[in-house]
């Protein structure tokens, strides 16, 4: 019923729009805000640079009218394993995981973030780490993601 597939340079424009319908929605579900569409072309400017640079891979599901109706994104960085690590590591960021509302509870994400990591992995990223809304927690557990020691405050009055 669905293919999967690597994206094209082409269809960067399509997945920067879907980190923006995501983030739209996580910030309905977990109170964050909603970016506006400058930050979203700000988004697909840095998915583009990213994506030429070999650092940036997107793997998409496409339905049988060929339209695609879900990604997940991978990016290569370094960085600090932990606080006070003495060197940096490979670490792979999943991003912009998204899936089209009529497609979803196809194990569509689940599939597309399984073959991100392989990717980050077979480039050598040590860890794959990734921010999830409430609603998405249980697909990344499946995948064996765990929490983090993250935490935050807000300074704002």
């Amino acid at each position: 019923m669905y293919e999967t597939r690597w994206i094209t340079k082409d269809e960067i424009t399509i997945v920067a729009d879907y980190w923006y319908r995501m983030a739209a929605e996580m910030g309905e579900v977990d109170g964050i805000p909603k970016p506006d569409v400058t930050r979203k072309e700000e988004v697909e400017k840095l998915f583009q640079r990213e994506f030429d640079s070999g650092l940036l891979r997107f793997r998409v599901a496409v339905a049988e009218d060929n339209h695609i109706v879900a990604c997940a994104g991978g990016l290569l960085r370094e960085e600090y394993a932990f606080p006070l690590a003495e060197e940096q590591s490979l670490f792979g960021w999943v991003i912009a995981v998204y899936t089209v509302e009529n497609h979803r509870k196809n194990g569509l994400a689940h599939q597309l973030v399984d073959d991100i990591c392989l990717w980050l992995k077979q480039k050598g990223a040590t860890r794959a780490r990734l921010w999830s809304s409430i609603k998405g927690r249980k697909v990344y557990e499946d995948l064996g993601f765990e929490d983090m020691l993250d935490m935050s405050k807000s300074l704002e009055s």
